[in-house]
C-alpha cells in the first residue's frame, strides 16, 4: 500500500481502466493546496512503506508551503507534510544515529504529547490539534541534526529573492527531501502503533465484527489495500474475434464428454473421500484403542502421556506440511472456494501440491482428535479435482494430457469446480441432493439449470461410488458385496427409531432455534476475533503458527483425560438396541428402572467387570443368539463423548430412548471445551474444518432441553408405564420427547446459525439422519436461528472472507436504500484510460508499465467524438506485447486464443514469462539474447481489433446501481462500461466497486450530489485524446483545475 506521506501527487491503479486517486479527499495534501485549512490525520491514515518511490510534489503544494512560510505559520506548513509526531519520532531517530549532527535534547513533554494526540484523535475519531510548538521543534530538529542538508527554512528563505518557478523548485526539493528524512521513522513509529496498540483497540470495538447481516462491513485503510491485491475474473470468456475463430473449431452440441467428466469427477472425488476417512479412522481407533488398553491395564498417566504423544505427533506433522510446504492448505478452504467461484482470483489453491498437503494435513488433524472435523477440507479437495480433471493439466508436475481441451475457459472451469465442491458435500455427508443445494444455496454465485443436471448427476454417482467401495471393503471382515447397511450405510447419522411427531415439539424447536442463534453469534465472533489476532500476532511468525496447534492439542488432550476424572461411575439398569423401542432388562431388576442406556459405553476407570453381559442370548437378535450384547452396569458419562472421536459422540448424542444416558454436568461441560476449543482451533494452521464441530455443539444444546424436558414431565407425575420418571416410550402420542430428537433439531439449528443456510442445510440434516418425521421442528430451528443469528454478525465464512479482504459479492446487495433509486454513475470511476483500435506499440507498453489496470475500454475514432467499441482485457495485451518483441516486429501478428488462454504447464516456464513480461515493460532485453529488442519496434503499429471483446457490456450513466448488480451477479461480470447518450466513454465500474463498502458510500454521494472522486460535485473535462494513461487529470485533480477555471 502505498503511504500518503510519499507520493503527495501520485495515483492508484486498480483492475478498471480508470486513474482512481490514492489520497482521500481530507488529505493534508488537498486541504492546504486547495483551501488552506488544517486537516484530520490519524494512525489509521498513516501507513508505512518500505521502498518508497522518489516523492513528486505538485507546484499548488509547493506554492502553499511558501506562503505558509511566508506568514510564518509553521502549523499550516506542517500539514502540507503531514503528522508532527512522525516528525518529533524521526528527530529523535536521526539525532541518536547521525554522525556529524550533534546531540538534540528534545524535551520528552514534545514528543508525548505529539503521540498522545494521535492516540486520542484515533480513540475518539476526531481531527488531531497540531500544536506550532511541536512544528517549530521538528523544523529545529531537522535543521540541527543534518546541517549540510537544506534546511525547509534555509530553502525557502533563499527562495524568496528568486522568481517563483525557482521558488517552487527550492520548496519543492525542500519537501521532498524532507519527506523522504522521515520514511524510517514514519516506519518505526507505525509498527509501535499501529500493529500494537492500534490492533488492541480494534479488536475490542463493538461493530468491527458485530453487525447486522443488512449492514455492510467496512474496511479500514490497510485491510483496503489487501482487498486491491486480489485479481477478479470473468466468468464468461471475452468475445473477441480470435475466440470466436477457436470456438468454431470446437464440436458443438457434443454432451456426452461433458457428462463423462462430471462422472469422471463424482467417482474421483468419491476414491478420495473413502481414503481420507478411511485414515482418519484407522489412525483414531489407534489412538482411542491404545488409551483405552493403558487404562485399563496401568495407570491414568501413561495414558494421558500416550495420547498427548501420539496426538502431539499427527497434529505436527499436519501443521509442518501446511506451514513448510503449502500454506494455502490451510483451514477448511471453504471460505477461498466460495470467493473463486465468486469471481475472485486465489493464487494456488487448486494445484497438486496444495491437494497432496490438504489430504495428509486433513488426515492427521481430524486423526489426532482436535475439535475438527474432515467436511471443510472435502469441500476444498473436491473443487481441487474438478478444476484438474477439467483442465487435462497440472503446474506442479509440468504435466499435461492434452484431453479435454475446450474445457479450458473460465465458465466451464468455474462450473466443474462447483461440481467438485458440490461432490466433497455430498460424499462427506452421505447427502446428494443436500451438496446440490448446498452449492446453490451457500457456494456457487452463478447458475443455471443445466449446471443443476450435471451436479446432481455427479453428486449421486459420488454418494453412490464411495458407499460401494465401504461395502467392498466389508467383505473383507463381514458382511456383502455391495450391501448399503452398517458402515457402508447410505445415511452418516442414521436414526433407526421412529418417534411421532406433534404440534407442541415446534414450542421447544423455537426455544432451541434462538438459543442456537444467540450461540451462534458467541461462536462467528469468537472465531473472526481470534484470526484477527492470529494475523496480527501468530501468522507473522512460522514457529508460532506451528505451535499453535500443538498447543491447542495438548490441553485438549490434557482436559479430556483429566476432566472425566471428577465424574463418577453411573451405574444402569437396562440397555436398549438402536431401532426398538423396548428395554432389554436383566433378571431382577426391579419395576422402577432408572437409567437407559446405549449397548456401547464408555468405561474409561470403571471397573473392567461393568462389562459382564446379563443380558439372555436369545435377546441377541443381531447377533444370531450368541450374546453378544455388551451391558455396561456402569460407564462414565463426560469420557463416552469426549473419548471417542466428534463422529461418534454426535450419534451417542442423538441416540434415541436414552434419555437419561448423559446428566446435566456431563453434556454442559463437553459444550463448554468443544465450543472454545472448537472456535479457536478453526482457521489455524491445519487443514480443518467446523461441521463436526458445529453438529457436536448444537447436539449437547438439544440434548440439554430434551433433557429439561424430560424433568418437567417426571416432575410433573408423567411418563409410561414402567419406564423411568418422565419418559414416554412409544406408542405413546407424547414419545417425541426424546432427548436424542431435539440433539438432532439442535444440530441443525446452531449450523444454520454459524453458516446462515436453510433449504440445503435442512435436506442435509434430513439425509444423514434418514428421520424425515421431524423435518417441521428442524426447519423451525433453523429460521429461527438464522434470523437471531442475522441480527448481530455475518455468517461465519462471509465474516472469514472480509478478516481475509476478499472482495466477495453476495447475490442480493446491501443498502439502506433502494438501490434503483442511484445511479450507477455514483460508483463508477473516471476519468477512463481508453485505447484505441491501432495503436503504436511503444503506447501499449506506456500503458502497461504505467497502470495496472486489469481491462482498457476501446473506442474509434469519429466525427462526433470517440465512440466505445469494445474492451481488451491486460492479459491479451501483455501476450501480444510478448510475442511482437520475440517476433521482432508487429506486422501479420495474430495469436490465436488458446495461446492467449495459455497457461504454462513447466513451473520454471511459467517464472520465465513473468521474468521476459518484466523485462519488456522494463525496456530491458530478452533473454536469451537470440530474441531481438530492435528500437524502432516501438514505433510499429500494433492492431487489436481481433483481440477487442466486441460483447463487453456498457449501460448509460443514468442506469439504476441495483440493476447494474445484478448484472454483476448474474452474468459473473468484470467490468462495466458507464456510457452517455452518444456511447461516449464516460467511466467503468468493476467488482470490487461494487463491495459493500462502496455502495454504502455511493448512496451518501447520491444524497449530497457529489460525483465519485470529485470534492465539487462537476464531473472534470476530459482529455480522451492522448494515448498515455496520465495524461488525463485524476479524479482529483480534475477538481482542483475546475475550480480555477
Amino acid at each position: 500500500m502505498k503511504s500518503p506521506l510519499y507520493k503527495l501527487a501520485d495515483t492508484e491503479e486498480d483492475e478498471s481502466g480508470a486513474q482512481s486517486v490514492q489520497l482521500p479527499s481530507d488529505h493534508p495534501a488537498h486541504a492546504a493546496g486547495v483551501n488552506g485549512g488544517a486537516i484530520p490525520d490519524s494512525l489509521e491514515r498513516v501507513t508505512s512503506r518500505r521502498n518508497p518511490s522518489p516523492i513528486r510534489v505538485s507546484d499548488a503544494q509547493a506554492d502553499a508551503f511558501l506562503r505558509a512560510r511566508e506568514r510564518d505559520d509553521a502549523q499550516q506548513a506542517e500539514t502540507v507534510g503531514g503528522s508532527v509526531a512522525f516528525r518529533v519520532w524521526t528527530a529523535v531517530q536521526s539525532s541518536s544515529s547521525s554522525s556529524g549532527g550533534g546531540v538534540l535534547l528534545l524535551g520528552a513533554a514534545d514528543f508525548f504529547q505529539g503521540i498522545c494526540s494521535l492516540w486520542r484523535s484515533h480513540q475518539q475519531q476526531m481531527p488531531v490539534s497540531l500544536s506550532s510548538p511541536l512544528s517549530h521543534c521538528w523544523v529545529t530538529a531537522y535543521s540541527f541534526v543534518h546541517p549540510t542538508r537544506d534546511s525547509p527554512s534555509s530553502s525557502i528563505a533563499a527562495g524568496r529573492a528568486a522568481a517563483v518557478p525557482d521558488r517552487r523548485t527550492a520548496a519543492r526539493a525542500s519537501m521532498s527531501k524532507t519527506l523522504s528524512a522521515t520514511q524510517a521513522g514514519e516506519d518505526l513509529l507505525t509498527t509501535s502503533l499501529a500493529s500494537g496498540s492500534n490492533f488492541v483497540s480494534r479488536f475490542f470495538t463493538r461493530g468491527y465484527d458485530i453487525q447486522s447481516a443488512r449492514v455492510n462491513h467496512h474496511f479500514t485503510r490497510s485491510e483496503k489495500a489487501r482487498l486491491r491485491k486480489y485479481e477478479s475474473i470473468d466468468y464468461l470468456a471475452p468475445c473477441s474475434r480470435v475466440y470466436r475463430q477457436w470456438l468454431a473449431a470446437q464440436p458443438w452440441k457434443r454432451y456426452w464428454d461433458r457428462w463423462l467428466m462430471m462422472a469422471l469427477i463424482g467417482m474421483g472425488v468419491a476414491t478420495v473421500a473413502y481414503f481420507l476417512h478411511f485414515f482418519i479412522h484407522a489412525f483414531a481407533m489407534t489412538k482411542y484403542h491404545g488409551t483405552r488398553w493403558l487404562l485399563a491395564h496401568t495407570h491414568v498417566s501413561l495414558g494421558w502421556m500416550f495420547n498427548v504423544l501420539f496426538s502431539l505427533g499427527l497434529v505436527y506433522c499436519s501443521t509442518w506440511l501446511v506451514v513448510n510446504v503449502a500454506p494455502e492448505a490451510g483451514g477448511a478452504g471453504v471460505s477461498e472456494v466460495m470467493a473463486y467461484l465468486n469471481g475472485v482470483f486465489i493464487p494456488k489453491i487448486f494445484n497438486l501440491k496444495t491437494f497432496a498437503v490438504k489430504f495428509l494435513s486433513a488426515v492427521t488433524a481430524v486423526g489426532s482428535g482436535l475439535p475438527v472435523g474432515p467436511e471443510g477440507p472435502m469441500i476444498h479437495l473436491g473443487a481441487i479435482v474438478g478444476a484438474g480433471f477439467s483442465q487435462g493439466h497440472t503446474t506442479t508436475m509440468g504435466w499435461d494430457s492434452g484431453i479435454f481441451r475446450r474445457f479450458r475457459n473460465p465458465k466451464d472451469k468455474r462450473d466443474f469446480v462447483t461440481a467438485g465442491a458440490a461432490v466433497g458435500v455430498a460424499t462427506a455427508f452421505n447427502a446428494p441432493v443436500g451438496g446440490l443445494l448446498f452449492m446453490f444455496e451457500e457456494v456457487a454465485s452463478f447458475w443455471q439449470q443445466a449446471l443443476s443436471w450435471h451436479v446432481f448427476f455427479a453428486t449421486m454417482l459420488g454418494v453412490l461410488f464411495v458407499d460401494t467401495l465401504r461395502s467392498a471393503e466389508n467383505v473383507l471382515r463381514e458382511g456383502h458385496f455391495g450391501l448399503f447397511d452398517k458402515e457402508a450405510s447410505t445415511v452418516f447419522f442414521e436414526v433407526q427409531t421412529v418417534l411421532t411427531n406433534h404440534v407442541y415439539a415446534m414450542l421447544p424447536a423455537a426455544l432451541i432455534g434462538i438459543v442456537c442463534g444467540l450461540l451462534g453469534i458467541l461462536f462467528t465472533i469468537i472465531n473472526i476475533k481470534v484470526a484477527r489476532f492470529r494475523n496480527e500476532f501468530i501468522n507473522p511468525s512460522r514457529t508460532f503458527r506451528m505451535a499453535e496447534p500443538c498447543i491447542v492439542i495438548v490441553l485438549f488432550v490434557t482436559l479430556s483425560m483429566i476432566l472425566p476424572l471428577f465424574f463418577p461411575c453411573t451405574p444402569t439398569q437396562c440397555v436398549v438396541l438402536q431401532g426398538t423401542t423396548t428395554p432389554l432388562c436383566p433378571d431382577g431388576t426391579p419395576p422402577r428402572i432408572q437409567r437407559i442406556v446405549e449397548e456401547s459405553m464408555e468405561l474409561y476407570t470403571c471397573s473392567t467387570d461393568a462389562h459382564q453381559s446379563a443380558i439372555p442370548a436369545e435377546w441377541d437378535s443381531d447377533g444370531g443368539g450368541k450374546g453378544n450384547i455388551t451391558f455396561p452396569k456402569s460407564y462414565n458419562e463426560l469420557a463416552t463423548l469426549m473419548s471417542v472421536p466428534g463422529e461418534d459422540a454426535i450419534r451417542h448424542l442423538f441416540s434415541r430412548g436414552t434419555h437419561r444416558q448423559f446428566g446435566y454436568a456431563a453434556i454442559c461441560t463437553m459444550l463448554v471445551v468443544y465450543f472454545l476449543g472448537a472456535a479457536w482451533t478453526a482457521g489455524s494452521a491445519i487443514s480443518s474444518g467446523v461441521f463436526v464441530p458445529m453438529l457436536l455443539i448444537g447436539a449437547c444444546v438439544g440434548r440439554l432441553v430434551g433433557l429439561s424436558m424430560v424433568d418437567m414431565a417426571a416432575r410433573a407425575g408423567r411418563g409410561s408405564p414402567g419406564a423411568p420418571a418422565g419418559v414416554f416410550l412409544p406408542p405413546s402420542p407424547w414419545s417425541w420427547i426424546d432427548p436424542g430428537a431435539f440433539a438432532l433439531i439442535g444440530a441443525g439449528a446452531f449450523m444454520g446459525g454459524v453458516t446462515r443456510m436453510t433449504l440445503a442445510l435442512a435436506v442435509i440434516m434430513m439425509e444423514m439422519s434418514n428421520d424425515v418425521r421431524i423435518l417441521l421442528p428442524v426447519m423451525v430451528a433453523i429460521m429461527l436461528a438464522k434470523w437471531v443469528a442475522d441480527a448481530a454478525t455475518h455468517s461465519l465464512y462471509h465474516g472469514l472472507m472480509e478478516v481475509k479482504c476478499m472482495p466477495f459479492l453476495p447475490r442480493d446487495p446491501v443498502s439502506s436504500v433502494s438501490l434503483d433509486l442511484i445511479e450507477v454513475r455514483y460508483v463508477m470511476h473516471w476519468p477512463v484510460v481508453t485505447l484505441q483500435e491501432h495503436m503504436r506499440l511503444g503506447d501499449v507498453r506506456d500503458v502497461l508499465r504505467k497502470t495496472r489496470h486489469a481491462g482498457f475500454p476501446v473506442v474509434r475514432e469519429q466525427a462526433g467524438g470517440p465512440v466505445f467499441v469494445g474492451l481488451v482485457v491486460r492479459d491479451h495485451l501483455m501476450r501480444l506485447l510478448l510475442e511482437a518483441v520475440k517476433r521482432g516486429t508487429c506486422e501479420h501478428l495474430e495469436v490465436p486464443y488458446n495461446e492467449l488462454n495459455h497457461r504454462v504447464v513447466d513451473a520454471s516456464a511459467v517464472e520465465s514469462e513473468t521474468q521476459q513480461q518484466m523485462a519488456v515493460l522494463e525496456g530491458r532485453p530478452l533473454s536469451p539474447s537470440h530474441f531481438p529488442n530492435d528500437p524502432g519496434l516501438w514505433d510499429e503499429t500494433l492492431d487489436l481489433t481481433p483481440y477487442i471483446n466486441t460483447s463487453a457490456f456498457s449501460v448509460p450513466e443514468s442506469f439504476s446501481l441495483e440493476r447494474a448488480y445484478i448484472l454483476f451477479s448474474t452474468m459473473g461480470l468484470r467490468h462495466l462500461v458507464i456510457t452517455d447518450e452518444h456511447n461516449r466513454v464516460k467511466g467503468i465500474v468493476t467488482r470490487k466497486d461494487l463491495v459493500g463498502y462502496h455502495l454504502d458510500d455511493a448512496v451518501g454521494r447520491a444524497r449530497t450530489g457529489r460525483m465519485e472522486g470529485s470534492r465539487n460535485g462537476r464531473m472534470p473535462p476530459y482529455r480522451m485524446d492522448s494515448l498515455s494513461p496520465l495524461s488525463s487529470p485524476t479524479a482529483r485533480e480534475a477538481a482542483p483545475l475546475a475550480q480555477q477555471a
